[in-house]
């Protein structure tokens, strides 16, 4: 019995090594050119480069603007250095036609990118209560849509120049959310709804109202360039804010660094 003992715990001291080579085969097979296929469709992934290959990830997913890639988000350096700098998994879905679909009630989409969800954690030790959902331009509009449908499952959206319209028409099943957008006054391309009093806190106002947040944000506050609205005390305990800059349709330099280190912080 005491060989029949130490036999097997040999045996178990060489299958677990396999095993775990097996796991990581899969994911390096995954990483290696950044390429992920499911279900037909493709995702992009870039792992931190000092990431020690065991510590839990949280994770940025963020859709590419219109005619765009995922390969695009993967070369755009003010994505990817504020995930570098804060140990944040990268993933940028690859949208059909080089587009996405969040203009009706529900998006084709969502189903491929909940798919996305599920597959990371088979690939990679990822942090399930840290998944946060980015995107600029149509890519922000597809944030608000997959948070309008599945918010529960995220830890907050950070949509950029990019919102849904006619907000007062929409309701979101899948919030409450917390939510940070971030808009150009002067976005000629996607530009914020304002409503008829041209107020710009109107681009935020299917979160407020989703939130169960008051009318006035609780505070106002001076970042770099960037003016945020805040509310803090809304009855769903999410809190919802829209940060404003005076120039146009871009990813600010340095904004998505900001928001990623504060979300790591909390």
């Amino acid at each position: 019995m005491k060989h029949l003992a130490t036999a097997l715990s040999l045996l178990g001291m060489v299958t677990l090594p396999l095993l775990l080579q097996g796991t990581a085969g899969a994911a390096s097979q995954c990483r290696e050119n950044g390429r992920c296929e499911l279900e037909g469709r493709t995702y992009q992934v870039k792992t931190p480069v000092n990431w020690d290959g065991e510590s839990l990830l949280p994770v940025l997913i963020h859709f590419h603007g219109w005619g765009r890639t995922g390969r695009n988000v993967l070369n755009n350096p003010r994505v990817t250095s504020a995930t570098e700098n804060n140990g944040f998994l990268l993933v940028a879905p690859d949208g059909l036609g080089k587009s996405w679909d969040f203009w009706g009630n529900s998006s084709r989409d969502t189903p491929f990118v909940l798919s996305v969800m599920k597959d990371l954690p088979q690939k990679w030790p990822i942090d399930s209560s840290q998944i946060y959902v980015s995107g600029f331009s149509y890519g922000g509009a597809m944030a608000w849509r997959l948070a309008c449908e599945s918010g529960e499952q995220l830890a907050g959206i950070l949509p950029i120049a990019g919102t849904l319209w006619q907000q007062d028409s929409i309701n979101c099943k899948g919030g409450p959310v917390n939510v940070t957008q971030v808009h150009g006054l002067k976005d000629n391309v996607m530009r914020l709804p304002r409503g008829d009093g041209n107020n710009p806190l109107k681009g935020i106002e299917l979160w407020r109202r989703t939130n169960n947040c008051k009318a006035e944000p609780d505070l106002v506050e001076k970042l770099n360039i960037f003016t945020c609205h805040r509310w803090t005390s809304c009855n769903s305990g999410k809190n919802t804010s829209i940060c404003l800059h005076n120039y146009g349709h871009m990813i600010p330099k340095g904004w998505l660094d900001l928001v990623l280190a504060e979300a790591v912080k909390n």
